[in-house]
């Protein structure tokens, strides 16, 4: 019977006979809730060198930005830091932590190769190269 009445709505609105019903509420459309994060990358690697640094990058950028997760979801914000390092031809350890970090946010390998493709034609294909490389790493491909 539901499925009866499915496609009644679906042939109504492909005939233009009627508004599309509204949508419901996506299952996570509620407000999300902040997870603090925790760095501690900085102070371990350039604590004693650079401590002010060390504190930025773990107390502001992670421990702030990146803690604004109920604004910019972290699986977005795992692709938009991809993206930027990238583009930037940051090919080092930080861009493996942070696919690292994308795989634990969500980002599928298949995602993954997308974006890196995407960014092939816009950032330059030797960088999408040696992102490819540090991606099949990070997702245990051959």
């Amino acid at each position: 019977m539901k499925q009866k009445w499915i496609a009644g709505i679906m042939t109504a609105m492909l005939l233009g006979t009627m508004a599309a019903p509204p949508m419901a509420l996506a299952a996570d459309a509620s407000p999300r809730q902040a997870r603090k994060i925790v760095q501690t990358a900085g102070r371990d690697r350039l604590g004693e060198f650079a401590p002010e640094f060390a504190r930025y990058n773990d107390d502001i950028l992670f421990g702030e930005v990146w803690s604004r997760n109920d604004i910019l979801p972290l699986r977005d914000r795992s692709i938009v830091t991809i993206t930027a390092l990238i583009s930037s031809g940051v090919l080092d350890s930080s861009l493996k932590s942070h696919m690292m970090r994308a795989k634990q946010n969500g980002v599928t390998q298949e995602e993954m190769a997308e974006i890196i493709t995407q960014l092939g034609f816009y950032a330059g294909w030797p960088k999408a190269w040696a992102a490819f490389n540090m991606a099949k790493e990070v997702y245990g491909a051959p």
